[in-house]
């Protein structure tokens, strides 16, 4: 008997110490799968949040990422040891939406910019002249994304098509103005209200859109960052 839980004391010990080593060979294996994986994505893992109150983002990352996905996916097929987790989330983001991502950031972009000349926060009344800059500034702005073909995936349809809506009404009243008034006239208060929200509404549905990507992308980066600072992995 005494022979018997001996002997299985000792393979308790050699299965034990086994484990030990099998699952530092692992931790090994796992930094340097790191490595090779923050090489792959390192120019490309550079996305930033994007915040409410900001007037511009920077489309390099974006424009970086949408070109570079598709070599990267194919790297990682090549290379089937990737963890699932890490695996799964890398493919969700390495797919087709890297390009769908980037249109939503040029169309944020736009809006941005024509958020900025609309200036529709501003109540105060507006000259002939005034209005007519504001009524340019937004026919230029929807000019400008039919001529880059900027679109947005059916998700954003009905905010569109309320911003739309907004923005003609909002033009028609200008132009009502514009055609009732000289340059002598008084100063004419705006209803810009509903032209705005639906701005602000279409902005921060594409804002949440892009930061959701951003908050993958990080996980993804934690969990690489993760596997090289590992000294020892359940090998099993």
């Amino acid at each position: 008997m005494k022979k018997f839980i001996w002997g299985l004391f000792i393979i308790i010990i050699i299965a034990t110490v086994g484990i030990g080593i099998w699952g530092f060979i692992e931790a090994q294996s796992a930094k340097k799968q790191s490595q090779e994986l923050e090489d792959i994505t390192s120019d490309v893992l550079k996305l930033n949040k994007i915040e409410n109150s900001n007037t511009e983002i920077s489309l390099i990352e974006w424009e970086d990422l949408a070109n570079g996905s598709s070599l990267i996916g194919k790297k990682l097929e090549k290379n089937p040891s990737i963890p699932r987790s890490l695996r799964d989330k890398m493919e969700e983001f390495f797919s087709a939406k890297p390009s769908d991502k980037y249109r939503e950031a040029q169309y944020l972009q736009v809006l941005l910019e024509g958020e900025v000349r609309f200036n529709l926060k501003d109540q105060q009344p507006k000259s002939k002249e005034q209005i007519e800059e504001i009524v340019k500034a937004i026919d230029e702005t929807q000019n400008e994304i039919n001529q880059k073909g900027l679109s947005l995936g059916p998700e954003y349809n009905q905010k569109m098509k309320d911003l739309e809506k907004e923005t003609a009404s909002f033009k028609t009243s200008c132009n009502d103005i514009v055609s009732k008034t000289t340059s002598d006239s008084p100063p004419t208060q705006l209803s810009s209200a509903g032209m705005d929200k639906a701005m602000d509404d279409l902005k921060t549905a594409i804002i949440n859109s892009l930061n959701n990507y951003v908050d993958l992308q990080d996980e993804i980066k934690r969990e690489i960052s993760g596997m090289a600072t590992a000294n020892w992995v359940i090998p099993f």
